[in-house]
Order: structure tokens, then sequence, then C-alpha cells
């Protein structure tokens, strides 16, 4: 056993779904429909889907055995009585045709329901009771081997589910909502199994969930809560019943109580109680077994109002202490956990006044469930209420008894599956996607295996937990991948990822603070204009997505800047949306907007400059500039005199070539404004370059919009060297005076005094 606690353990609570079929029925059975909205429907025609019944009591009397019955949906608010019997292999059926509520039909009105009386083999499935207010919702009387399957009460003041005198019958895979009882078996009801079903109350009357009097009876793999009474309460005169696998929690009720009944198994359940007491064990209960189980008793009187005194984890009391066996529970409670004939006491306490609970723990940790219970205790079930069979964790000293040291308490076996974890990168410029599985944790055993399937038909399996892959076309492609450890078992997860075709790699300026857009890497990668400079942080691919529309790909957040519907904007998504595939726009001035899908601009309008998709019409904040990296961060070095053009970073004075060494003062991006016109913004002080005084005075970085004076344009020499030429009067930018003297727009013709080299 080792010292440290076991990670990535995944529990396997889920409702069971084995639910046992129906006998198989004698081939070609006759078929009858109901369906009293249908305008052709006559209660004393054939049946036929053409003409069907208009109620299920003219069908159910027309059936024999091997009939099915198929009940359109809608409410059909009578009493069905059942008078007819199958047989083994042709029981006759009665089934709603919708797949799932609300589809399906349902029987409503205070008289409403299913009566099976004196029948045998029927199968009553997806079919449902309202609000039924006398009787039972489904009355199954004297009959044998009947079996409802997937049925649903609701809401019922009677009984859910009522069996008097019923031999083999089953109730399986099926959801009760209901004020009174939901399922009864009466002293005479024998055989009978409760399974991988549903049921709730209403917490209005102190009535149980399932009340049992007859023998043999299964209560298996069921999820039970509030109810005021008992969430499962075995009577006087019960006989070997079995309460095992099932998923408990009542707020004012109790758990479980065996009232006088013999033979009972209470085992592997997990019970959550807050006033009433988890298991109770009373009166002349008589070879009552109390194993396995899972009970958190959880009352505390600050939260909730209960009748004192409060309830126990569990408690024995009066003649059931002779032979009750008690051992392998795991409780936890608010304060005393146990009772002895109505002494609260503690596990130490309760093991020296019963002699018994030698192995039960005070725990609330699942970790103490694992390879602790007893597999030779009566009821002890094989598998979990999954299906899940049990497993030894290599990582925990077996403690359990009986032929299985290793099986876990309560109703779900903790298995140590690896957890599958996966990220990909995109290469636009390649077409290349880099699959990351290294966030992947180990179950029980090491990491062995990673299979990542690409989507296209590429399938790699390999040791390691990274691979890329080069895509022949655009598109969209789920990429998964499987993660196995030594033992075999395995866990898969998946991603989409979008690969297109990249344009250009940009930082996006914005005009309504002249600052970068970049992802804020702290804050769930929304993007916020808050950077100077383009940087490793601040690179965006311009990407085709098709249709004249652009997408962006930020690098640092290695994934699409994505538009929300809510009009939310993040980066992180290596996939791409429709709504997050964006319309360039050339503004007048130069500067672009991006519509994205949701007919809205990206803007800067949020707080502290977080990008939105929010705006309807354009201004400042909805304009931006594309700097293309290879523009960014760029030094002129003047010719006149082999030094570098510097710009102040108060503007207190005009640029000029002075400098022997490059600082930020010496860097520049050059903005693409269109029809070949560019702006030259300063790093200095984040401003752009302007001809002063309509080109008369030296330059200077002054300016936060790009007008007809801070555009020029670039020519390259025939010797390699950059020429800049204003826009507004023609004149070429020139280092006056050999250099000696600030830049300014005065020649025009090119001179050794006008070129520059562009580092």
């Amino acid at each position: 056993m080792r010292g440290s606690p076991v990670t990535g353990l995944t529990a396997l609570a889920v409702v069971g779904t084995a639910l046992i079929a129906s006998p198989a029925q004698a081939a070609d059975p006759t078929v009858l429909y109901v369906d009293r909205a249908s305008s052709s429907c006559s209660d004393t025609g054939s049946g036929s889907q053409t003409q069907p019944f208009c109620t299920i009591g003219a069908a159910a009397k027309a059936t024999t055995a091997g009939t099915v019955v198929k009940i359109a949906s809608g409410t059909y608010p009578e009493q069905v009585t059942v008078t007819q019997s199958g047989t083994k292999d042709s029981p006759i059926t009665f089934e709603g045709i919708g797949a799932t509520a609300p589809d399906l039909p349902d029987l409503g009105g205070p008289t409403a329901g299913f009566v099976v009386d004196g029948q045998h083999d029927v199968v009553i499935r997806k079919v449902g009771v309202e609000e039924t207010a006398a009787g039972a919702a489904f009355d199954i009387r004297n009959s044998s081997a009947v079996l409802l399957d997937s049925v649903s009460v609701y809401k019922s003041t009677g009984v859910g589910i009522r069996f008097s005198g019923a031999t083999d019958a089953k109730v399986t895979g099926s959801t009760l909502s209901t004020i009174g009882p939901a399922v009864t078996a009466d002293a005479a009801t024998t055989g009978l199994t409760v399974t991988s079903s549903r049921f709730s109350g209403w917490e209005t009357t102190s009535i149980p969930g399932i009340k049992i009097a007859g023998s043999g009876t299964k209560v298996v793999d069921n999820d039970i809560s509030q109810y005021n009474g008992a969430a499962v309460e075995i009577g006087p005169g019960a006989v070997g019943t079995t309460v095992v696998n099932n998923e408990i929690e009542t707020s004012q009720g109790r758990g479980v109580v065996n009232r006088s009944a013999t033979g009972t198994a209470i085992t592997n359940n997990d019970v959550k109680t807050w006033c009433g007491d988890g298991i109770r064990v009373e009166g002349a209960s008589s070879d009552v077994s109390v194993q396995n189980n899972v009970v958190n008793k959880s009352y505390d009187p600050d939260a909730l109002d209960c009748d004192e005194p409060a309830g126990v984890a569990i408690g024995i009391y009066g003649d059931a202490r002779q032979d009750t066996i008690v051992d392998y529970n795991n409780t936890y409670a608010y304060a005393s956990a146990y009772s002895w004939d109505g002494a609260r006491m503690d596990l130490a306490a309760f093991r020296t006044a019963s002699g018994q609970a030698a192995h039960d723990r005070n725990t609330w940790d699942d970790l103490d469930r694992q390879d602790s219970a007893n597999s030779a205790a009566p009821g002890y079930p094989s598998t979990d209420r999954s299906g899940t069979a049990r497993a030894d964790n290599p990582n925990v000293a077996d403690a359990g008894a009986g032929p299985v040291t290793y099986a876990d308490r309560g109703n779900w076996e903790i298995i140590g599956y690896p957890v599958a974890e996966l990220d990909a990168s995109l290469d636009l410029g390649a077409g290349v996607v880099t699959a990351d599985a290294s966030g992947s944790k180990p179950g029980w055993y090491p990491l062995t295996s990673y299979r990542f399937d690409f989507g296209d038909g590429t399938v790699v399996t390999q040791s390691t937990p990274v691979a890329t892959h080069s895509y022949g076309n655009p598109g969209t492609y789920q990429v998964t991948v499987r993660v196995s450890g030594a033992d075999d078992r395995a866990r898969e997860i998946g991603l989409r990822v979008t690969v297109l075709r990249r344009i250009s790699t940009v930082g996006l300026l914005a005009r309504s603070n002249l600052k970068y857009v970049a992802p804020v890497l702290d804050q769930t990668l929304g993007l916020r204009a808050d950077h100077y400079g383009v940087d490793s942080v601040d690179k965006f691919d311009v990407a085709d997505a098709g249709g004249g529309k652009i997408a962006l790909y930020s690098r640092s957040a290695q994934g699409y800047v994505n538009v929300q519907k809510s009009g939310d904007v993040y980066a992180g998504d290596p996939s791409l949306s429709a709504e997050s595939q964006l319309t360039s726009i050339r503004n007048g001035d130069g500067s672009i907007s991006l519509r994205a899908g949701t007919d809205t601009y990206l803007s800067t309008s949020g707080y502290g400059g977080i990008l939105q998709a929010k705006g309807t019409t354009i201004s400042r904040f909805e304009q931006f500039h594309l700097v293309n990296v290879t523009d960014s961060n760029r030094t002129l070095k003047a010719r006149a005199n082999a030094r570098y053009v510097t710009a102040s970073n108060t503007a207190a004075s005009p640029l000029i070539a002075n400098a022997t060494g490059i600082g930020v003062a010496q860097k520049y991006d050059l903005v693409d404004l269109g029809n070949s016109q560019w702006a030259i913004f300063a790093r200095a002080n984040n401003r752009f370059v302007t001809a002063t005084n309509a080109g008369t005075l030296p330059l200077i970085n002054t300016n936060v919009v790009p007008g007809t004076w801070e555009k020029f344009t670039r020519i390259t020499n025939s010797d390699g060297s950059l020429s800049l030429r204003s826009v507004g009067n023609s004149r070429y930018v020139t280092a006056d005076n050999a250099g000696a003297s600030p830049l300014i727009t005065k020649h025009t013709a090119i001179t050794s005094w006008d070129q520059y080299t562009l580092g």
C-alpha cells in the first residue's frame, strides 16, 4: 500500500440500465393501435394503423397472447383493465409509441391508471399516469410475470404502483414522482423486483417511498429521494428482502427501515439523511444484515429544522438487537453516528455495547470505501449499480472479507481510470496541427499509449503524448486522443481544429488608445488593447476563412479570436465558429474595421480596452490598424550620416538622425493605410509622425490619427535603400544638412540625404 492518495479516479455512479427484456415474442405478433387524436379512430373498428382505437381499454379487450398494443402520445382519461393473459414466450404488451417524455402517452385523471387483475405475462412499457387521486396508478392484483418497463407516475396522491398477491413481477427503468407511496407490495406478493428506477417524493406527508410486506423482494440499483416516512420500509411479515446498490437521500424522513421483518439484507447502499435515521432496524426484526453501506447523517440544527431528537446513521432497536449483523459500513454523522436501543453513541461505544461493527469506519472520505467490503455479506452484488465489476486498486491494501477482498463499500466501485486531456496548436503557414495530451493523468497504472485520430483518416498510436500532423486541405477536423494505462483502462477526449491558409501575421493596433490588442492570459483568455509594441504576446495570424472573410489566430493564446453570440470575445479555441469569421472594411482614413458574423464590429469600448463585438456603428473604438509583423519594430538609418533616426519620447523635439545605437526611441512601426500609403508610428511615445505645418517644419511624432500630413509613400531604390515621400507635398523626407539637422519633407528628387536603410 502506498502512502499517497490515488489521483485520477473516476467514480462511476450512474444509474444502471441493465433492464431485463420482456420474454421473446412469437413470430408476427398481432399489433393494435390506439390514437385518440386520430380523426379516424373508432372503438368498434379493427385497431389498425389507419383506423386505430380511440381508447386503450377498447384495445385491451381485443388482445390475445402475443398482442402488442401501440399507444400514440396524448392524454387518455381512462382506467384500463387488462382482462387477458399472455404466455411466457408471447406476452401481451402495451407500449407507448413516443421515445421519451413528453411524447409518451399518459393516462390522466383522478381514477386513471392500469389494472391487471388475475392475469399473467403482461408487459406495460413507456406509458405514464398523472395525478391519480385514489387507488393506484398501476394496480397489479393476483397476477404473475407482469413487467412494468419505463413507466412513469407523476403527482399521484394514491399509490404509484401497488402489488397485491403478485408473483414474479418486475418494475424497471421507471420514474415516479408521487405524493403518496411510490411502490407497495402486500404480504401475499412474492418474488417482486424493483430495479434501475427513480423515485421521488414531495415531502408533504409521512409516507414511505417503497413499502414491502411480501417475501423475496429485491430493491436494487434505484435512486430514491425525499419521502418523509422512509425511502424503503420493510414491514412485519416480510421475508428475504434484499435492498442493494441503491442511492437514497431524504431530508425529514429515514433511509431504510426494517420493521419486524425477517431475513433482510441491506447491502452496498449509499444513504444520506438529514433528520431521520439512515438505516433503522427495529421491533421483532430477525436475521437482518446491514453491511457494506455508506451512510451520511448530515443533520445540522442550524441548517435544517428537524424534529428532536435527530436520527443517527445506523440504529438498532428492541428485539432486533439479538441477531442483527452490522459490519463493514462507513458512517459519518453531524453528532452521534449510532444508536443501540435509543442510546446514542459513537462507533467505539457502539462496538462495546453491541459487539458489532468491528470493521465499520467513521469517515466521509471516498478513499475509505475502497477495497474494504465484505463480499460474503448477504445480498452482496458482484457489480456496482452501473454494472461495473469489482476492481482492485493496487495503491490500497485489501481490507475486505469473503472471496473478493477488494470490493468497495457503497453502491459504486471506484475505478482508477486515466484522465484524458488534449490541447492543440496550429501552424497556419504549414497547415500543421500539434496535438498535445501532456496534461493527461494516469489512473491506477502509468500511461503507456496515446492514440491520436486527426479526423482525416490519419491515426497515430505512440508512447509519447505529443503528435503533429499536416493537413492537405483547409477545413475543420475532429481530433481525438485515447490514453491508456498499463492495465488497458482508457479514456478518450476530442476537440475540433480549424485549419486555414495564413495570409499574413500582424499586430492589431487600436485607434481608441493607440495600444496593441493582446490576450489577457491570466483572465480566461479575453483580449484587451493594453500592449505597447508588437512582440510574441500580441501577434495574430490573418487567415483566409473563405467567402471573402478572414479569421484572426492568436499565436500566444494558441487559438482563434472567437466571437460569442453574447458579444464577448475570447482567444484560445483551435476551432473557428461562424460568428468569428470577420469581414475587413477599409475606412476612409486608412484604418480598418472588422465586422463579425454577428453583424457587430470588434470594438475596444469595453472596460480598460477589453475587446468586444458589440458595436453596431463605426467610431474610433471600432477602428484598427493591422500592422504586419515584418513592418514592426523597424529602424531608419540615414545614409547621409549612418546614424539612426531618433524620436523624442515627449515629442518635445523633432526627428533627427543622431543615434549610433538602437533603443525604443529609434524604433518605428510602419502602418499600411492602403493605396500604397503608409504612416510612421513612433515607439518612443506611440504617436504618428507628421510633416508639421504642411511640411515646412521638421517631422515630429505628435499625432494620434493619420491624416494627409501623416501619410507617406514608400520607395525602394535600386541600391535597396528606402525613401519616403510625403503625400501632403510630394517631397521626400530629408535628413537635412547631411543629418545634422532634423528630418523635413524638403527635396523634390532623391539624394543621399533622402535615403535610409530600413532595419
